[in-house]
């Protein structure tokens, strides 16, 4: 605007000694020159699809991880462990192998055990790479992180334990009985994907986040939340938040 300004008074300066003749058709070229001026000086910057998809998706990637870790589902589930320890003779006669189960050397056990499993999505890591978009940008394709599973609490029910101990053999140590929860609690985790818990943890992670992904103007129908794949008990080191061999101390031993 001031070299506008500027250029106006050196104009009317030189106005006041020109004949109107020679003045009109530069008065118009004048006025030509500064309309392309201003309309360069108002015109907005070029804001290509590409930059938008990228502060779209940085804004998208930012609310996500502003979630942190969201637990998602909890489930208690109720197990009784049960084992059976048989003494057997084991004798060759004339080549063939015989086992014979001995009387009275029997000892089974029954253990009823509560366990609380919680699932969460942890966001923290959450990026680009796991964000789609169709091509007009209408549909959203969001691949969730993995589900973790945690045990928040291990309970045995002491007073309905029930050993069965003939005359012949020594109760279960109470190591026995913790090595027996933990393989129940193990194999309560193997069990995860058929419990449904995953499943739960991704729909209850979609219904937090479609409304987020909505407030940025995309349609909920055309939002799609998934897990990278379909989990199943081999998939045990991935789901499940802890080591196999802290099981053992997971276990409450109130009685």
């Amino acid at each position: 605007m001031p070299k506008i300004i500027k250029i106006l008074t050196i104009f009317l300066i030189f106005a006041a000694n020109m004949k109107r003749k020679v003045l009109f058709p530069l008065l118009v070229g004048l006025l030509l020159t500064l309309g392309g001026a201003c309309s360069r000086q108002t015109e907005p910057p070029v804001t290509t699809a590409a930059d938008t998809t990228a502060v779209d998706t940085a804004e998208l990637i930012l609310r996500v991880r502003k979630t942190s870790r969201l637990y998602t589902a909890e489930y208690r589930v109720h197990k009784i462990v049960t084992h059976e320890d048989v003494r057997q003779l084991s004798a060759t006669v004339l080549g063939k192998k015989y086992d014979t189960r001995l009387p009275l050397g029997d000892r089974k056990v029954a253990i009823p055990i509560d366990v609380t499993l919680r699932a969460y999505v942890d966001f923290s890591t959450f990026s680009e790479r796991q964000v789609e978009r169709s091509a007009d940008g209408r549909h959203l394709h969001v691949t969730l992180p993995d589900p973790r599973v945690v045990v928040t609490s291990s309970r045995v029910d002491h007073a309905e334990t029930k050993q069965f101990v003939d005359i012949l053999r020594s109760d279960y140590s109470d190591e026995e009985l913790a090595d027996f929860t933990a393989q129940g609690v193990h194999a309560i985790l193997l069990q995860v994907p058929e419990l449904g818990i995953l499943e739960t943890a991704r729909q209850s992670a979609a219904a937090t986040l479609i409304p987020l992904f909505a407030q940025m103007g995309y349609e909920e129908e055309n939002i799609l939340v998934t897990f990278r794949k379909e989990f199943n008990s081999k998939d045990l080191p991935f789901y499940f938040d802890g080591r196999m061999e802290q099981l053992k101390t997971l276990v409450s031993t109130d009685r």
